[in-house]
């Protein structure tokens, strides 16, 4: 039986995989060997450009080391190669927009030239086995199929890449940072920190967790300790993640991958639940070789997926395939890094689409966002701060899961300001903007509570609030503690997530303290009284001056 507990099991949540993520293609039984694909918009060339390639498609099982069969699809250039290769782990669930989206897109880079197996990880789909979360199993069988496509397709082991979508993107991390030949990873909203979205702040994301539960059983085979570690994460008091879940974690498995100097490029969203905004930036940011991380709005892979994106070949996924034509497909073949070399494309370390609309933005990396901090005054409230756990207030998380694709297309959370006062939530506005001002990065949120027992869970928000009294939600966190001595003065901490947002001249940013949210499960007990100090709340926010020049 896995615990929560320190040098113990997995924290299941952690079954982060995704959302409404990439599908794995999974073309019928008998697809003829060998068809023919009209070129679309976009495709890259490759050896033999200027002619229309043939692309073979097939069905194959790849024997993992344990014997588990792994059933994968062959996409196979023409041409006597050899031909840069691409390892594509598939996703937790796949979607049959996706599937269709995908299997254009992987053909598309067959025609490019490159050979791709894509396979389904064990315990899900076509694939024998039960689910390891990205373990040590999921890494062997990576290499596995990487053996298998250099024994039997046209596979030039001198440029061989990896590509993933979520659970597919951590599968790929980690085998990358064990397995040298990997030269570069594609991994799109794939989760660095195993934990991150599921226990936050001490407290457990129970709407979350039990959402990717269910979806994982759609398509995957859990065994006993998946079983009791998606139990455990909805049961067990919060405690530190344990040696099951760093193992799955690529953040765990830096040094790896810094080692092999990899090619990583990696794809999240503002409003994704399971990987919260902030995450892949530290990772990206401790990365010794070629890397670029770029943000986007809307919630989990809904940059890049059919499902939610409606766009083919979305701007995420040109730049998957440039990041690979230039990490893999064109390699120097004297092992010259290219980074910067020749006619090659210069990569920003971040490149951020804020919410509010936008070009991209570059920065020299994540922690240069948090250059701007700066100190925001606040009022001292409405009221006592007093609040009465349980009661739910006028300030949310936005409706879990379809918040983020409506932040997707520009739809955030919105509340009215005046409705947020005691006893359902404590709030606190700062002066009005004397121009537009761009919020980047991470706000912390200190103060002091007075609980009147010894647990309790507050929930922090972030609002930009109009003139009119409409305030849109920018980001949030939930905070839980224990232990604590009732009546006596609790002093917290509370880094949000990182959001990027211009606020315009005449608006204030404001911070909201409530009990109860519907992703999160609270330690308070219905009717306890928890104070918020009048006068201790401090923010501090990444803002930049956004004027016209």
């Amino acid at each position: 039986m896995i615990r929560f507990r320190k040098g113990g099991g997995p924290l299941a949540g952690a079954v982060a995989a995704v959302l409404a993520c990439a599908v794995l293609p999974a073309p019928a039984a008998g697809t003829p060997a060998a068809l023919p694909d009209a070129r679309t918009a976009g495709d890259a060339g490759g050896e033999d450009a200027g002619r229309e390639r043939r692309v073979s498609v097939r069905d194959v099982t790849v024997p993992a080391a344990d014997g588990t069969g792994l059933a994968a699809t062959v996409y196979g250039p023409s041409g006597r190669g050899p031909h840069p290769l691409l390892v594509v782990p598939g996703p937790w669930i796949r979607l049959p927009l996706d599937h269709v989206t995908l299997v254009r897109r992987y053909r598309a880079l067959a025609r490019a030239g490159y050979v791709v197996v894509a396979y389904d990880p064990r315990g899900f789909r076509r694939s024998g086995g039960r689910v390891d979360l990205a373990g040590p199993a999921d890494v062997a069988d990576a290499s596995r199929v990487l053996d298998w496509a250099l024994a039997h397709t046209s596979a030039d082991a001198t440029r061989v890449g990896a590509l993933g979508t979520s659970y597919g993107g951590t599968v790929a991390l980690n085998a990358a940072a064990h397995d040298h030949r990997v030269r570069a990873v594609v991994a799109l909203s794939a989760w660095a920190e195993l934990a991150g979205g599921f226990r936050i702040n001490g407290t457990r994301a129970a709407g979350v967790v039990r959402f990717q539960e269910l979806f994982g059983r759609v398509d995957g085979r859990y065994g006993p300790e998946v079983e009791a570690a998606f139990d455990e994460a909805v049961t067990e008091d919060p405690e530190e993640p344990g040696a099951w879940v760093r193992e799955r974690s690529p953040a765990s498995h830096v040094a790896g991958l810094n080692r092999h100097r990899t090619a990583v490029f990696m794809v999240g969203e503002w409003e994704d639940p399971i990987v919260p905004a902030g995450q892949t930036g530290a990772f990206v940011d401790r990365l010794a070789g070629p890397s670029h991380l770029r943000m986007y709005r809307g919630g989990h892979a809904d940059s890049h997926t059919a499902g939610t994106g409606l766009v083919d070949r979305p701007e995420a996924w040109e730049a998957s395939v440039a990041w690979l034509d230039q990490y893999v497909r064109d390699r120097e073949q004297d092992g010259r890094d290219p980074q910067g070399g020749r006619g090659q494309r210069r990569w920003p370390a971040v490149a951020l689409q804020p919410r509010t609309g936008g070009p991209l933005e570059e920065y020299a990396g994540w922690a240069a966002l948090q250059e701007a901090d700066r100190a925001v005054p606040l009022d001292g409230g409405r009221g006592s701060g007093r609040l009465v756990a349980g009661l739910p207030s006028a300030a949310e998380s936005g409706p879990f899961p379809v918040a983020g694709p409506l932040d997707a297309v520009g739809v955030a959370s919105v509340t009215s300001w005046p409705l947020l006062r005691p006893p359902t939530a404590a709030a606190y506005a700062g002066p009005p903007a004397r121009w537009t001002v761009a919020l980047r990065g991470h706000s912390l949120i200190r103060g002091v509570l007075v609980p009147d027992g010894p647990e309790g869970t507050v929930v922090v928000h972030l609002y930009d609030i109009a003139p009119t009294g409409e305030a849109r939600l920018l980001t949030h966190a939930p905070y839980s503690f224990t232990g604590r001595r009732p009546g006596g003065e609790h002093r917290f901490a509370v880094r949000l997530p990182a959001t990027a947002w211009d606020v315009p001249a005449g608006h204030r940013l404001g911070v909201v303290f409530d009990t109860v949210d519907h992703r999160y499960l609270s330690e308070n007990r219905v009717g306890r009284a928890l104070e918020v100090v009048p006068g201790s709340v401090r923010l501090t926010a990444p803002l930049r001056d956004a004027r016209e020049p």
